[in-house]
């Protein structure tokens, strides 16, 4: 009884933590100030990606996350704990490509952040429902906190 509570409390705390990802607005907003500013900068400068072309390089990844954690079905990942880590871990692993992949580096350092809590994310899901260890279920309000600001760092960038 214990395990299947802990493994509902990280759910609830993982899904509530990223429920603006669902909402990671588009960065098509900012192309036409991105791109009037990079316009006056050196044509050196212009090879790195603007704000709105980085954001818009992550922004499915990242929301990717927010569908994954909300089809999360606890009864299956009891059943099948190896299985559902690695299927989260898939998931982790494509935002840490996303940031691997952009230049933008005020874009990567944010997406970056976003990624280490959702690797957080993966090992604490890893502790609970393999390692069945449900003292670390105590981890997830303070990472539920780490991952809203990180991901409402990056939507705030995105968005402005």
């Amino acid at each position: 009884m214990k395990r299947q509570i802990a493994a509902w409390t990280i759910a609830v705390v993982a899904v509530l933590g990223i429920a603006g990802c669902s909402s990671t607005p588009s960065a098509e907003s900012d192309s036409d100030t991105s791109t009037s500013s990079e316009s006056s900068a050196p044509a050196e400068q212009n090879t790195e990606q603007s704000v709105a072309e980085a954001c818009s390089a992550v922004s499915s990844e990242i929301s990717g996350v927010a569908t994954e954690l909300s089809s999360l079905d606890m009864s299956a990942a009891m059943a099948d704990p190896e299985g559902t880590v690695a299927t989260f871990t898939e998931t982790v692993d494509a935002i840490g490509a996303a940031a691997d992949s952009v230049d933008n580096a005020e874009v990567k350092e944010a997406v970056t952040a976003v990624h280490e809590d959702f690797v957080s994310l993966r090992d604490l899901l890893s502790k609970v429902l393999i390692d069945q260890d449900t003292s670390a279920a105590a981890e997830a309000s303070t990472l539920s906190t780490d991952i809203q600001e990180s991901t409402q760092a990056f939507m705030t960038l995105c968005a402005g």
